[in-house]
């Protein structure tokens, strides 16, 4: 009678805190989201307006195609890879979905590679890129009859219940949507500015050679290479299917991942249900969905980062070095991404150091590898690194040059402090101690999309939710060694995304991490807490769905069905969701071919320009404010702007000449100064005499 009572206090206690604090939740997370959930009813308008489905769906398709057998040639080669590093004996042990996601995850990493060195040949052609193709997918055939063969007896049998299913659907729904949108022309600034324009570049030199003006070349861009490879492959068909290519083969780090979440989740002992609750948190991120659909490359970081999680942990069970061979691989591949792979790397020497403490009699042994492993993933990614050092002087250009100087055309130390400074405003210009506390209801709940104050992206409540049990979990239970160091890692990862740049795609890579960690902490909560397990399952399915909301509504904003389907053009697509397009389709129709354009603030947008063109790399009217201090009338603005040889001038106007935003305005300077050279510039920009299309934000106008 006494252990009844108990089991139903626990209930009572359990099921008010977790409803309670969800309800709470839900509610905070509801009210910050009115332009966007708030619309939906509206929104839905959008998918109409025209024919559904016309010819243009065939490069849809195409796109896909390509991008599936780019994933199977990573499967090729990564499968050849990981059996021999692993062995049979060791491959065996694990579920055959983690197989099956290692052998892509080394196979894209070597891709990458590969890409990389064809770039430095000056081989970026496409009969190479076909003949790349044939290499991979031959050994893809031999591989996949053997997993076949294998994972007959290795597949699980359980079978699955209703909600189990609904679970199921509900993350499929932001993959389907992410697909549709990720095969629509580019739109997303970063994308334009280089995950797809640089790609476009190095094809059209037919090298990776440096893009003069544009300062992201020098980047490590390992996830970029996919997209010269897909751009290559899909280019016959036409160029809409160059384009669908690359953003489909990007996207398909999104499914990875949430595999990858699911296999880890089964490996580490969590049940089936558990399990599609943390591929469902993960999949429901509207940041996750909207970093999917616009060819952003922080999934893929993410995937490398989850399954490096899992080799490591697997090398804390056994201690076998074959494990550190992978953690090198999919760390290296991650820094071959990004430079923020750092913090990573710094969170696995933690981990490392630790194991290698309970190791007494061979610390050092234990504490060498595991730090040698961490080195080899830099030596891994280090190509890009060396490449941009010898070009530049500094292996990490175009940041910290104040740190570590670097020389390049179009860059230098002070847009590099700039650049720091604008990336220190994500979160907000000023941090106080509160804003720190208080950054995970924050990044939770008000974040928003497109707003660098508020972390430029939507989080959900799902990890808010999950965290105070996670970390009751981890003080009073014992949870699978997985859940405990990817809680660890992701420790260590938000303590530095805290103190640096708060852009919330960043914390990506902690996200799938977070989710299996709070996925085992509910699991093994509700095991001696009556009805704490039902509770939390239904909490975060309500939390999913809110974020499930939020993705869709961004998805109705775009559109991009009929697109893809072909009854819409790309031209009527760009100009919906791009308000200066108009401007770039005049100059691709009615200028003349050799005539160059200056761009100013137009978000650096080059890859939708068919004309030779001058632009500042971000910081877009760099130029424009030298020259316009520089000079002491219009006519002399006017003749230092015809001697850069451009006929054109392009540019975002609405805030140039707003006296309290205008970066042309100097603040040491006295106002009637600043006043009379934002007259000059308005009398070049806005010439009535040499406009030739001009609205509210946008102005073009000839140049004498």
């Amino acid at each position: 009678m006494a252990k009844a009572e108990a089991n139903a206090n626990n209930f009572s206690l359990a099921a008010v805190a977790v409803a309670a604090w969800s309800g709470v939740l839900l509610i905070a997370f509801f009210a910050n989201r009115g332009e966007d959930v708030g619309r939906l009813g509206q929104l839905i308008g959008n998918l109409g307006g025209g024919p559904l489905v016309g010819a243009g769906a065939i490069e849809s398709v195409a796109g896909v195609v390509t991008a599936v057998a780019i994933a199977a040639a990573w499967f090729g080669i990564g499968n050849l890879i990981v059996s021999r590093s692993l062995g049979s004996e060791v491959a065996e042990k694990n579920s055959y979905l983690l197989d099956v996601l290692l052998s892509l995850a080394v196979g894209a990493a070597v891709w990458s590679l590969v890409c990389f060195l064809l770039g430095l040949a000056g081989l970026y052609s496409r009969p190479v890129a076909v003949g790349a193709m044939v290499l991979g997918l031959l050994p893809a055939a031999f591989g996949f009859l053997k997993f076949r063969n294998a994972g007959k007896g290795r597949s699980e049998s359980q079978p699955t219940g209703v909600f189990d299913k609904l679970l199921f659907l509900l993350a499929v729904v932001p993959i389907l949507l992410s697909l549709i949108a990720s095969l629509a022309p580019p739109t997303a600034k970063d994308t334009l500015l280089y995950h797809f324009s640089v790609p476009k570049a190095f094809i059209a030199q037919g090298s990776s050679a440096f893009i003069e003006g544009n300062i992201a070349s020098y980047l490590a861009l390992g996830t970029e290479m996919h997209v010269v490879w897909a751009m290559l492959l899909g280019g016959p068909v036409g160029d809409r299917a160059a384009e669908a290519a690359g953003g489909a083969v990007v996207w398909l780090f999104f499914p990875l991942l949430l595999a990858a979440v699911f296999g880890l989740a089964r490996e580490g002992g969590i049940s089936r249900r558990w399990s599609l609750i943390a591929v469902l948190m993960v999949a429901t991120v509207p940041t996750a969905y909207h970093v999917a659909a616009i060819a952003y490359i922080d999934l893929a970081l993410a995937f490398y980062v989850l399954l490096a999680v899992f080799a490591l942990t697997r090398w804390w069970r056994s201690l076998e070095s074959r494990w550190l061979i992978l953690v090198a691989i999919f760390l290296g591949a991650a820094l071959a991404s990004k430079l923020t792979t750092l913090f990573v790397i710094a969170a696995f020497a933690l981990v490392v150091m630790m194991r290698a403490r309970s190791e007494a009699d061979r610390a050092g042994k234990v504490a060498g590898l595991g730090l040698a492993a961490l080195v080899l993933a830099g030596v891994i990614a280090s190509p890009w690194y060396l490449r941009t050092w010898a070009e530049t002087g500094s292996p990490i250009f175009p940041f910290y040059m104040s740190i570590w100087p670097g020389e390049a055309a179009g860059w230098d130390v002070d847009r590099s402090n700039l650049f720091q400074a604008m990336n220190a405003q994500y979160g907000g210009y000023v941090k106080t101690p509160l804003d720190y506390l208080a950054a995970p209801w924050n990044v939770s709940v008000t974040a928003q999309p497109e707003l660098a104050t508020h972390f430029d992206g939507v989080l959900g409540v799902a990890f808010l939710l999950g965290l105070p049990f996670l970390a009751w979990a981890l003080w009073k239970l014992e949870i699978p060694a997985e859940a405990k160091i990817g809680s660890a890692v992701a420790a260590v990862m938000f303590l530095f995304w805290l103190f640096s740049s708060q852009q919330l795609r960043y914390l990506l890579p902690i996200v799938p991490l977070l989710a299996i960690g709070i996925a085992a902490a509910f699991e093994r909560l509700g095991e001696s807490i009556d009805g704490l397990k039902q509770i939390g399952q239904l909490s975060f399915a309500a939390a999913a769905i809110a974020g499930l909301l939020t993705g869709t509504a961004w998805f109705l904003q775009k559109a991009p069905l009929r697109e893809v389907l072909g009854g819409e053009s790309k031209a009527e697509y760009l100009s919906r969701n791009l308000d200066y397009y108009p401007y770039y389709r005049w100059l691709n129709t009615e200028s003349d071919a050799g005539h160059r354009v200056w761009l100013i603030n137009m978000r650096r947008d080059t890859y939708n320009l068919e004309r030779p063109y001058f632009s500042d790399y971000l910081f877009e009217d760099w130029t424009l404010r030298r020259l316009v201090w520089e000079t002491r009338s219009t006519e002399e603005l006017k003749a230092r702007t015809a001697a850069m040889n451009v006929q054109y001038v392009l540019a975002r106007h609405d805030f140039l000449f707003d006296y309290d935003r205008s970066p042309i305005v100097d603040d040491t300077k006295p106002r009637a100064e600043n006043e009379a050279k934002l007259k000059m510039a308005r009398e070049l920009l806005l010439d009535p005499a040499r406009t030739v299309k001009a609205d509210g934000r946008f102005s073009l106008v000839k140049v004498f």
